[in-house]
């Protein structure tokens, strides 16, 4: 072709220059056979014919062909034109030669030629073989040019698309609509690579996406967009019998979920986690991400700690197993402080990155699609259902044995503070806390198929203890709503999992606790001998000290603790507007009777309201200051909290009442942990106690609180009652010393010697009935604990005679008696304490005749047993050890008979006491009161035996007067002489009313049948009282 002719061809400008174009058509061997001629001419004429004359493309056309040619040369870097590289944009390009071949003369790309470049592209072993390079190049331009892995080829091509997509303007805007038919191109190479890898020999497709994934350090738009383009596409094609979208996208997974799993808790971040976002924005792959985290054995709890979500959530500073290894805190007694600060803080930057990630991840899967929010919902109510057995009793006593089947504590306290942040926007509002619907957790779902119809993901929730019981076939009709909005299921999942996660984790770091208190005293005294026992003690210490900061760590991670207590708040708020059926709640007149008990709360779990107290114990104990940090919240636990502990009839459980009782004590301003500094004081726990508008009320609801666990009709042990009477001691010692309501106590006080003989007896008579009553229990124990002690001392020295089993069950009987002495002494010394705190101020009714006999006769005996002859029976080598304070209790018994000194009433009861008093019974007291130190108190009871003495005189009189008294005049329980006879209606009997009164105290029945009685049943014998008043008087007169 000649040069003229050259410049006449608009195709020329495809070359840098009009010798290079001649070179071209040179090269492309122009010269052909006369039968190719021949019908080229013969085609030519046909064309003509049909088409009329072909006239050469306008100007516009061809820059239209060499811009998109330059396009398609820039994105994917081929060429048609070995001489492109010479003046062109593209200084080195991959030449396809055989396709030019078959093209002949077209020197351009188009999109057309396009599928069958890219193709070849692909198929090409060594691209660096066909690389055409501008010899004015230094060196080679890009790595993407000669990539022979044909998932990074295409990505990054895909890549250079959206390059060139974004820098088009208006005027080259036209080219958008061919950037996206190859972006679909690059989309349908790989799902063709995918659907047909044996064509792509040595090339490992799923690796090659992996990699690709894996490699990322932030989300790259592009990649992202290249893998919902191919999900869409193969799931297109899944219709036509094509490859699976799990196939390509399973091995990926896997890959992450071994990447994760290898990861250090410590050095987790989020770029650990990052390439999850891409499977996280596209609703195809969402739903693929969340159904390949489901376990193959979905009964078994353990197998979601083994899924790809399961293994974010694994990562804690606890062992996976009760058997494993402890990673953290290693040799513990030889660290100092600072490097255990430094430890912890690592280990909450860790977790923080855990559940951050968490978070996130359970978040978008939630929002991408209702298919993924459906199938997470279903994977974290089923995962709770499967570990529903940690929440068990047996679970915790049986430990290894049953961890098998369970997830670990790490992997549920990091799902539980996740699970925590997505309720975190309605903790905060009291709008979105209010759309929580309680009747959820009475929904029956028969069908599987219906849990996303009815909104409800969790199992089990129909059987739960709630705080109103039902019969189980009043259960089956509680209404229900059709379906539950999300806040109502992610509130009850958070909590259950609280519930499962939280609590055993809790109450194994306070046995822990307890523990190791044991292990190091045991210590200190294996120490003193040394030998192999003082290394084995040690070891044993070392190891539960690593668990302890490691369990304390996990448990105490700032911002999880601030989110659990911003939901315990929002919670508190929640129960009791439910319980009011009013935003606007304040407390209850008097008791609400079970008609007016809102039946809603026969759906709420006491599960709710145990989260609530688990966590107010845990903070007193290990974090007291964190109170201060969220003092605006206390208020509405506050609230909840004197709402349901005096109300048996919205919270039917005793116990659970009690429980409430203990979080009152464990928001007291005075809790503090020793070597732990609080610059934040207590200011926000004394203004809940001194400010609430509620606060008054504390007094009446604890004393109701603590006669209630008397009342339960429930077979409980003595030591549990203690162990909730003692926190309650707590808090009447605390508020005892604001005037508010020591002024309030007083006034339950006299109000209970008005109405001492109402039908049911007042509140404050049934307090300080049982208040006695467990001081004689406890002191009564204690001492009989301490008797025995002293005589297993003196057995002690024959036991190294014995067989080592005997030996050692011997000595654990002994500490086992040891403990329980330590016990009864501090709560009876506690106990007594209480006595002496409200007689130094209140006398009403504590001097009435129904009390003060009986506390007369109870601090007469334990006087008499503590100074008297008896008291060297309790010597035993260390008192200490016991807490054995006989020296004390004798000063506070003194103190209680100054207190009520003035009283004729109580001076009379102590000279009434056969039992133990005797004129020799204050004689003893002072003697070991100046013993002790207390010569002031011993110089005080001399003066109330005198004023005893005169009464017992009085007594002894009126007794040699009423010697001879009939039979009939006679109280058949306590052989007085029955002053105000009554009768009791149903089994007739006939007795002096202080007597019953007494009795009705502790027990609202007839001592003679058991029968149910009150005081305003019984029947004053008007004509028997006259008999023995006409009676007493004839005596008297007789006497004169």
């Amino acid at each position: 072709m000649e040069e003229e002719e050259l410049k006449s061809n608009p195709f020329a400008a495809l070359f840098p220059t009009i010798s290079v174009a001649q070179f071209y058509v040179t090269s492309r061997g122009t010269a052909k056979t006369k039968d190719d001629q021949n019908s080229k001419v013969a085609r030519m004429n046909i064309e003509e014919e049909l088409l009329g004359p072909v006239d050469p493309p306008k100007d516009d056309q061809v820059k239209e062909i060499q811009d998109l040619n330059n396009i398609i040369e820039e994105i994917f870097l081929v060429t048609l034109n070995k001489f492109s590289v010479l003046g062109g944009d593209q200084k080195q390009l991959v030449y396809l030669s055989s396709l030019a071949d078959i093209l002949g003369t077209q020197a351009w790309l188009d999109l057309p030629t396009l599928e069958q470049a890219l193709f070849e592209r692909v198929m090409l072993p060594n691209p660096l073989d066909h690389l055409v390079t501008d010899p004015a190049a230094k060196s080679l331009d890009c790595a993407h040019l000669i990539e022979t892995q044909l998932v990074r080829y295409l990505a990054e091509c895909f890549r250079r698309c959206n390059r060139v997509l974004a820098r088009q303007t208006n005027t080259t805007n036209r080219f958008a609509g061919y950037i996206k038919q190859m972006k679909g191109m690059v989309v349908q190479n790989m799902v063709t690579a995918f659907r047909e890898p044996d064509l792509y020999l040595g090339q490992d497709l799923s690796q090659q996406l992996c990699d690709l994934v894996m490699d990322s350090y932030e989300v790259e738009l592009h990649l992202a967009q290249l893998l919902n383009s191919l999900a869409e596409k193969v799931k297109e094609e899944e219709k036509e019998g094509g490859i699976l979208l799990e196939a390509i996208v399973y091995p990926v997974l896997d890959n992450m979920k071994n990447h994760i799993q290898g990861t250090s808790m410590i050095l987790f971040c989020a770029n650990t986690v990052l390439p999850l976002q891409y499977f996280l924005s596209s609703p195809i792959l969402a739903k693929v991400f969340i159904l390949h985290s489901y376990p193959k054995s979905p009964h078994n709890g353990k197998s979601f700690e083994e899924t790809l979500i399961g293994s974010i959530f694994q990562k804690s500073c606890l062992a996976t197993t009760e058997s494993g290894s402890w990673d953290y805190f290693n040799q513990p007694s030889g660290q100092p402080s600072s490097v255990h600060g430094a430890t912890e803080a690592r280990i909450w930057s860790g977790l923080e990155s855990v559940h951050s990630a968490g978070h996130s991840l359970l978040k978008q899967l939630l929002r991408v699609s209702e298919d993924s929010k459906h199938f997470t919902l279903l994977w974290l109510g089923d995962c709770l259902a499967a570990n529903v057995g940690r929440g068990k009793m047996w679970t915790s006593q049986m430990g290894s044995l049953l961890s098998a089947g369970l997830a670990s504590d790490g992997f549920m306290l990091n799902l539980g503070s996740t699970l925590l942040r997505l309720c975190a926007p309605m903790a905060e509002d009291p709008i979105k806390m209010n759309k929580v619907d309680p009747t959820y957790t009475a929904k029956v779902i028969v069908v599987s198929e219906d849990r996303r119809l009815a909104g409800v993901h969790m199992q089990g929730l129909p059987g739960e203890t709630c705080l109103v019981g039902m019969e189980e076939a009043e259960r089956e009709k509680r209404e229900t709503s059709a379906s539950y909005n999300f806040p109502t299921e992610i509130f009850f999942m958070a909590h259950k999992t609280l519930d499962l996660g939280f609590r055993p984790v809790q109450e194994k770091f306070i046995k822990l606790n307890q523990e190791l208190s044991r292990l190091q005293s045991a210590y200190r005294d294996a120490a003193q001998v040394g030998g192999v026992a003082a290394e084995q003690v040690q070891a044993r210490m070392e190891a539960a000290m690593q668990k302890y900061l490691s369990l304390k760590a996990a448990l105490l991670e700032p911002s999880t603790m601030g989110q659990q207590t911003s939901l315990m708040a929002s919670t508190a708020s929640w129960l009791v507007s439910l319980a009011t059926c009013s935003q606007e709640p304040c407390l209850p007149a008097g008791q609400v009777s079970e008609s007016d008990s809102p039946p809603v709360l026969a759906c709420v779990p006491e599960f709710v309201m145990e989260n609530l107290c688990e966590h107010l114990l845990l903070v007193k104990r290990f974090n007291p200051g964190h109170f201060e940090q969220v003092g605006t919240k206390l208020g509405s636990i506050l609230m909840v909290i004197l709402f349901f502990m005096d109300q048996p009839f919205l919270l039917r459980n005793p116990h659970l009442r009690a429980r409430l009782a203990e979080s009152l004590e464990c928001l007291l301003p005075s809790h503090e942990v020793q070597g732990q500094p609080n610059s934040l004081g207590s200011y926000q726990r004394q203004a809940l106690f001194q400010e609430h508008k509620h606060s008054l009320r504390i007094a009446e609801a604890i004393l109701h609180v603590f006669v209630s666990i008397e009342e339960t009709g429930q077979a409980v042990e003595f030591e549990q009652k203690f162990s909730y009477r003692r926190p309650m001691y707590d808090v009447i010692k605390y508020i005892w010393e604001l005037d508010m309501f020591k002024t309030k106590l007083n006034k339950l006080a006299k109000q209970a010697e008005r109405e001492i003989e109402s039908e049911h007896p007042p509140l404050f008579l049934k307090f300080l009935n049982l208040l006695i009553n467990d001081a004689i229990f406890l002191l009564d124990e204690g001492l009989n604990y301490m008797k025995q002690i002293q005589e297993k001392e003196g057995e002690r020295e024959g036991w190294a005679t014995l067989p080592p089993a005997e030996r050692a069950e011997a000595e654990s009987g002994f500490q086992h008696m040891g403990q329980l002495a330590k016990y009864h002494n501090l709560m009876g010394g506690e106990t007594i304490d209480m006595l002496e705190m409200l007689t130094s101020s209140i006398t009403a009714v504590i001097t009435h005749s129904t009390i003060a006999d009986r506390l007369a006769a109870m601090l007469n005996y334990f006087l008499k047993t503590l100074t008297g002859p008896e008291r060297k029976s309790f010597k035993v080598s260390n008192l200490d050890k016991y807490s054995f304070k006989p020296g004390e209790v004798v000063s506070r018994i003194t103190q209680i008979y100054l207190n009520l000194e003035q009283s004729q009433t109580f001076i009379k009861a102590i000279s009434r006491d056969g039992r133990s008093y005797s004129p020799s019974l204050f004689s003893m007291a002072e003697t070991v009161l100046i013993k002790v130190g207390r010569a002031d108190l011993a110089s005080a009871l001399g003066q109330i035996a005198a004023k005893v003495v005169v009464a017992n005189i009085a007594l002894a009189e009126e007794e040699e007067l009423l010697a001879d008294c009939p039979e009939e005049f006679l109280c058949p329980i306590m052989s007085i002489v029955m002053m105000d006879p009554v009768k009791l209606p149903s089994s007739k009997q006939t007795v002096d009313r202080t007597t019953i009164a007494r009795h009705l105290l502790s027990d609202q029945s007839d001592p003679f049948n058991r029968a149910p009685l009150t005081m305003d049943m019984v029947e004053q014998d008007m004509e028997l009282k006259e008999k023995v008043k006409a009676w007493v008087e004839e005596k008297k007169s007789m006497k004169k």
